[in-house]
């Protein structure tokens, strides 16, 4: 298949045969990311139909390999097929009656996000092999003096609220960090205690620590919500882990640790150059060190995912699930245990890279993680530009329309008093409810990138008096533009637009998860270990 010829229609039958035959290909999900949460089909990896040029790339950096594309029916996905053929992917198709018909035969679509990496964690919780305790267990514990409480989140997580006294250990340097503090597992007699937002990150982090030999390990059961729900506060003050010189026995027992768990596992060593090898080929390389770390410096075109965000963060990165997967670090060390946790999870191509980034003798950049939508910025086109006075001038005389494309929940977190929300994933079927032919219109992202993208969409559609606000958003705000959060102006349920928000994004006051939100979500995780 080329570009410019329409897309063709799969079956699901198809897709089961692909898996079942280990074939690499990619199932997507083109809808809005609160619309995937609330059911989609299992396997499928979430791609808004507005982020594709921008984030596709990324997902699925191999042009021949087949992608499949599906929303409710098959309108969204059609728009999005073309937009993957535009960009050069050969073998391009569309699930034939969408989600809808996939449902009607019978089948159960899947709720929440990273439900892979969540379940695995379910289970050890279900068959013993990690113990939690609750809130009221851990408050008991106060002025103990020999309890050591971990926070195993990110630091600007644990800024914004941990339980007091806890320090902070991200969960992908647990074990190294302990051992290298000169911690003595086999001695240590009084209990560790490691806690998360909810379930996940906590419960694997103690299960990490049992496997690594420390003894009296619990998780927190439900981590900061129950303890809020409990009624108690949080500490948000500074407390991080203070570690002493790093024990040399210790980084050596934090080695053996690595290949022990590793080996227990299916996954493999690869060397440097058989990576070189894999260009063009199915293989996505993994950088599991923390994100200050990758942004130094990491192996060009590799993904970052800290250690401790595997289980919840890494299924949205990964499109090709028959994909090879190679973890690295600075050493071998926490790749090892990222690769050991991967196979666990349930990936079966799993890799861990030979010595590390510290031997690795290709291609090194610099550059944040989250690059392909910080620091994207729009390169000119034949779209108008409208400048901040241009739009308040407008705004004051009530002339036209201003149209926010970018996600609902950052809608939600700031926007411009007046705009309404219209996804341009769904630009289409929704724009004439707010606007004719003759409308003037503003187009706002939080740059200008989406911006012209969607203002282009609109000019083919007929819209002829279309501009984008220049430098976005993020310009605006910074030179003083009014702005609010919330959600009025945009037709999207508060429950979609809850599920909207990433993992590590900040959250609008209207998309904070209330008591009710809490239970319901720690209950969803728990049941995900007895579901199969």
């Amino acid at each position: 298949m080329i570009a410019g010829h329409l897309p063709s229609t799969v079956t699901f039958d198809v897709i089961e045969r692909w898996r079942a035959e280990k074939q690499p290909h990619a199932l997507l999900d083109v809808r809005e990311r609160g619309e995937y949460a609330l059911g989609q089909i299992p396997g499928g990896c979430p791609l808004p139909r507005g982020l594709i040029e921008i984030v596709l790339p990324r997902l699925v950096p191999w042009q021949d390999t087949p992608l499949v594309l599906y929303s409710n029916d098959e309108h969204r996905s059609g728009l999005a097929a073309r937009t993957c053929l535009r960009l050069g992917y050969r073998n391009v198709s569309i699930l034939e009656g969408g989600l809808r018909r996939w449902a009607e035969a019978g089948r159960t679509p899947l709720h929440g996000v990273s439900v892979t990496g969540k379940t695995f964690a379910e289970r050890l919780s279900i068959t013993g092999q990690v113990q939690q305790l609750t809130t009221e267990e851990v408050a008991g514990l106060d002025g103990d003096g020999g309890a050591l409480i971990i926070d195993i989140r990110t630091a600007g997580e644990y800024l914004n609220g941990h339980v007091p006294g806890a320090r902070n250990v991200p969960a992908g340097e647990l074990v190294s960090s302990l051992f290298a503090a000169g911690l003595d597992h086999t001695a240590r007699s009084a209990p560790i205690i490691v806690h998360c937002a909810g379930r996940t990150r906590s419960i694997i982090g103690a299960y990490l620590l049992e496997r690594a030999g420390f003894g009296d390990v619990f998780a927190l059961r439900n981590g900061t919500m129950a303890w809020m729900m409990s009624g108690r506060e949080l500490e948000t003050g500074p407390r991080p882990w203070i570690a002493p010189a790093a024990d040399p026995a210790g980084v050596v027992r934090a080695a053996e640790f690595a290949s022990s768990f590793v080996g227990d596992s299916h996954a493999a060593r690869i060397d440097g150059p058989e990576v070189a090898a894999m260009a063009g080929r199915a293989c996505y390389v993994i950088d599991v060190r923390s994100a200050e770390e990758y942004t130094a410096g990491h192996i060009a075109g590799a993904l970052s995912c800290p250690a401790g965000q595997l289980a919840n963060a890494l299924e949205e990165q990964i499109a090709v699930r028959d994909a090879l997967l190679v973890c690295y670090s600075n050493d071998e060390t926490r790749a090892r245990i990222g690769a050991g946790l991967l196979s666990r999870i349930g990936y079966h191509r799993v890799a861990w890279l030979a010595g590390g980034l510290d031997r690795w003798t290709g291609s090194v950049v610099a550059g944040g993680p989250n690059a392909y939508l910080d620091d994207l910025t729009f390169t000119g086109s034949d779209v108008r530009t409208i400048d901040r006075g241009g739009l308040a001038a407008r705004l004051r005389e009530g002339v036209g329309v201003v149209i926010d494309v970018r996600r609902s929940s950052e809608y939600a977190l700031s926007h411009i008093p007046g705009s309404v929300w219209v996804p341009r994933g769904n630009l289409e079927r929704r724009i004439s409810a707010y606007a004719s032919s003759g409308t003037g219109l503003v187009v706002v992202s939080d740059r200008e990138l989406r911006s012209a993208l969607a203002a282009r969409t609109l000019l083919d559609l007929g819209y002829p008096d279309v501009a984008i606000l220049q430098d976005g958003l993020n310009g605006w705000i910074a030179s003083g533009g009014p702005a609010e959060d919330g959600l009025d102006g945009a037709d999207v349920s508060l429950t979609e637009a809850k599920e909207e928000v990433e993992l590590l994004a900040r959250r609008a006051r209207v998309l904070e998860r209330d008591r009710e939100d809490m239970i319901r979500y720690l209950d969803w995780e728990e049941r995900l270990g007895t579901e199969s």
